[in-house]
């Protein structure tokens, strides 16, 4: 067994570009042997593994090992790059020493055994981490940076089959995990690019990847029948999921149109219903079978006809208080208002010539109206009130102002409309004249929260008013309609279905339930998460991998698979090094991504905010209030994301691979090895350059390690060879190579001499003026190693014959040239005099140390 805990073996070795004292190629010396050890039968590598502990004793080891995921498969993967080609992010290419970039699949160099490309990754991002379905936010907004719009849509459609309604109504907890938010910045605004995609799509079908359109490679639905009933999120996502699968499914709706609550619960302001019908029919489009205008009476009898069914029904039943009043005819409930509403709404959001408008039109217009409630459904039955004439509206609530459970951004879009709110108030009575309303009588509160269901609060006394209305609308909850169960599914407390949160199965085997009717009202995207939930448990029931009885096996089955692809999540506090690091980069090598996260860990940025219509002029229509971002906006906001996962997922490298090598469900693994013996051979690392401050590495960007400039004047290198300096790609000709830097320093804690200093500068000089030669390279030094057979005369050559000037001193500082990016060298020479002499590049010949963990 081979270990190494990079993506490839060859060590140090395989970044000389030659070595000393012939001068060799170093990777032609090394190719033969890490082909003939790759393809050797009795030689087994592991690649990005490590020693964890080793037991036992001589002859019998057993060696423990941490071997990381590397999600590529070697045994798959041909190296051929088409994934580097697609893949959006830029990251340091550690084996060219930071002197240029790779992409984050990548081939650490082009010889490498195995010959196969691995994926960077720190995690999952937390945007990511924090969504309910897991979507690929990261990925989808690098790509909307680079312009690849098309292969945005098709990131986003990989986990959310409704992108056009979490781009407008989303509560985007993606943005509460942002890690600009550690940076003191704003989050990325992840929702609004979400849109921004999404109506891009609309408009460019024609760009549009096949595979989205549901029409292209449907497998054979032969697995079995699946019914659902309800076609909201949970139900519709289900169902795709299932249908993608090969599964027949039925959806059965009540209504006269699909989309669930999405479609009657949210007004067309704040999501068109032409943009969610086109989410809708892609749905649609994996072949399944939408009944609509079908009320499922008796949900344990579509056993009879279906293999499974999955109850997605939503909260359509709105709550009263049963305060005395409540049951006068212009007391309303904010599910019906809204469900006639909408239904009275065409596609384009203007209020349609149908009966219904003549049915609730009379019932505001020119009327006073209070809503009771303080959550998101209360500020849509409220500025829908506002659009259908109301002569005034208020809203009431227990919840103090900043308690209030609607998002804070609808509160202020209400106020700006006019709705005047009434906050830490309880409702005593609905009061009447002639049996119409005309008033609430309400108390102040001190209101403290929800204990069990139940509002706790002080009344206030002395603090009685009446407010003055016509119309009452409540919105102060929903709860499913569970008639349907006919009695023999569990319920919780008889207001939502009790299931298994883990299967999602009820108590009567074969059915499944999920969203709002398990939760109670959510979001859209919680909605969707128990969708996918649902179809992986479905799955697995209908595979005979669990029997309807064994509800224990189930649960433990469908864990494992669960537990199997669950996210890992990015740790913030990591990132900020990785900036430093891209810091040292060059500036010339600086990729834009990589510019963009250093200034952003040093300065905030503005974040892009849509225009919204004037509140004046929204308020006579049922039209989108904000507009969407332009796609210059768009670009620059996208550019504001900081990569903290690295790779971001976006799948473009999947979609790309022909050998279908790339698997980002890949996982960390503990594995134990039997062995009779162990050999040691860990390598080394360089000293960083900065440990002599005074020699300006990391503040001066011609000043650069040995094994950087190995990488310079390497074929396979950053420049293929060119001597060029980093900061202006400019071919240098007085070139210092300054010895001892991290060797024989006690002030620096290496107090041992690295023995290979002395000849690395010697062969790095030498084959500068190998490849131009105008360079006129001169080596600092305190005395010369040249202990190896050969080495004395290599020495003598390179001195004698090859130009290459030495001198015996000790550099004390360097500093740039004031208006130039040449380097002014102050040193002492063996006779006492201070010299200072001007280089256009230096060379720090650092030295070695043992490889991090080699002691350990």
């Amino acid at each position: 067994y081979l270990l190494d805990k990079s993506p490839a073996i060859g060590g140090t070795m395989a970044q000389l570009d030659k070595t000393f004292p012939t001068n060799d190629c170093a990777m032609c010396i090394m190719s033969p042997k890490l082909v003939e050890t790759g393809r050797h039968l009795n030689i087994d590598i592991m690649t990005m593994t490590e020693v964890e502990s080793i037991s036992g004793e001589a002859g019998n080891f057993t060696v423990r090992l941490r071997q990381k995921p590397r999600f590529v498969d070697v045994s798959k993967c041909t190296g051929c790059g088409d994934c580097a080609a697609v893949c959006p992010i830029t990251r340091p290419d550690q084996f060219n020493a930071l002197l240029s970039t790779r992409k984050a699949i990548y081939k650490r160099y082009p010889q490498a055994i195995p010959n196969a490309f691995a994926i960077e990754k720190r995690g999952e991002a937390p945007c990511r981490n924090a969504c309910p379905i897991e979507q690929r936010a990261m990925g989808y907004v690098t790509l909307i940076r680079e312009g690849r719009f098309a292969d945005a849509y098709r990131t986003v459609r990989e986990d959310n089959p409704f992108p056009a309604v979490c781009g407008r109504v989303c509560n985007h907890r993606c943005e509460d995990a942002c890690s600009r938010l550690t940076v003191g910045d704003t989050p990325v605004s992840i929702m609004r690019l979400k849109r921004f995609v999404s109506d891009w799509a609309r408009a460019h079908p024609d760009q549009i990847h096949p595979d989205l359109t549901g029409l292209s490679n449907l497998p054979s639905l032969d697995k079995g029948k699946v019914a659902i009933v309800g076609s909201g999120p949970a139900g519709l996502t289900c169902a795709q999921d299932l249908a993608k699968q090969g599964y027949e499914v039925t959806v059965f709706e009540a209504l006269p149109v699909a989309g669930g609550m999405m479609r009657v619960g949210i007004p067309a302001y704040r999501l068109p219903y032409n943009m969610l019908q086109h989410d809708i029919d892609d749905v649609l489009a994996t072949g399944i079978e939408l009944k609509l205008n079908y009320r499922v009476d008796d949900i344990p009898g579509l056993l009879a006809d279906y293999n499974a069914v999955f109850v997605a029904i939503g909260t359509h039943t709105g709550l009263k208080l049963p305060i005395p009043g409540h049951d006068l005819p212009d007391v309303l409930i904010a599910t019906d208002f809204l469900r006639e509403v909408s239904l009275a709404n065409g596609n384009e959001g203007q209020i349609a010539n149908s009966r219904s408008v003549d049915k609730i039109q009379p019932k505001i217009q020119d009327r006073r109206v209070l809503v009771l409630g303080g959550g998101n459904v209360a500020i849509d039955t409220a500025m829908s009130a506002v659009r259908l004439g109301a002569s005034w509206v208020g809203m009431s609530c227990l919840e103090s102002r900043e308690k209030m459970p609607a998002h804070d951004w609808e509160v202020r879009d209400a106020a700006d409309e006019g709705i005047e709110l009434f906050p830490a108030r309880t409702f005593k009575e609905i009061t009447s004249e002639t049996g119409h309303v005309t008033g609430v009588r309400t108390l102040e509160v001190n209101f403290r929260g929800f204990v069990e269901g139940r509002p706790d609060f002080d009344e206030v006394p002395g603090t009685e008013q009446i407010i003055p209305c016509d119309v009452i609308i409540f919105a102060i909850g929903q709860k499913p309609d569970l008639a349907p169960l006919g009695g023999q599914v569990d319920t919780a407390r008889g207001r939502t279905i009790a299931i298994d949160p883990v299967t999602l199965a009820t108590s009567l085997p074969g059915i499944f339930a999920g969203g709002d009717a398990v939760t109670g009202t959510a979001f859209v995207v919680d909605a969707i998460a128990a969708g996918h939930q649902a179809a992986r448990a479905i799955d697995a029931w209908l595979k005979n991998e669990l029997t309807a009885k064994d509800a224990k096996n189930a649960k433990e089955l469908i864990e494992k698979d669960f537990a199997d692809s669950a996210p890992f999540a990015v740790n913030q506090s990591q990132w900020p090094p990785v900036v430093e690091t891209v810091e040292r980069l060059p500036k010339a090598v600086l990729s834009e991504t990589q510019a963009r996260a250093l200034a952003a860990a040093k300065s905030q940025t503005s974040r892009v905010e849509p225009v919204k219509r004037p509140a004046g002029e929204r308020k006579a229509d049922f039209g989108e209030i904000e507009a969407a971002i332009t796609e210059a906006e768009a670009i620059e906001e996208a550019k504001r994301c900081l990569e903290c996962g690295i790779c971001s997922e976006c799948l473009q490298c999947v979609y790309a691979c022909r050998a279908g090598a790339i698997n980002h469900d890949d996982r960390e693994q503990i594995v134990e090895l039997s062995v009779g013996a162990v050999i040691l051979t860990p390598g080394l690392k360089t000293v960083s350059g900065d440990i002599r401050p005074e020699f300006g590495y990391g503040v001066y960007p011609n000043v650069v390690t040995s094994l950087e400039f190995e990488r310079i004047l390497s074929a396979t290198g950053p420049t293929a060879g060119a001597v060029q300096r980093p900061s202006d790609d400019q071919h240098p000709r007085k070139v210092a190579f300054i010895q001892c830097v991290g060797s024989r320093d006690l002030s620096c804690g290496q107090d041992y001499c690295s023995s290979v200093c002395c000849m690395y500068a010697t062969k790095e000089a030498l084959i500068a003026r190998e490849h131009d030669n105008h360079i006129e390279p001169a080596i600092f030094y305190m005395d010369i190693r040249a202990f190896g057979k050969g080495f004395e005369r290599y020495y003598h050559r390179a001195a004698d014959e090859q130009g290459v000037r030495y001198v015996r001193s000790m550099v004390s500082c360097v500093k740039e040239v004031p208006g130039s990016h040449n380097l002014r060298l102050l040193y002492a020479t063996p006779d006492g005099k201070s010299v200072e002499e001007e280089f256009e590049l230096v060379v720090l010949s650092v030295g070695l140390q043992p490889a991090d963990g080699a002691a350990e």
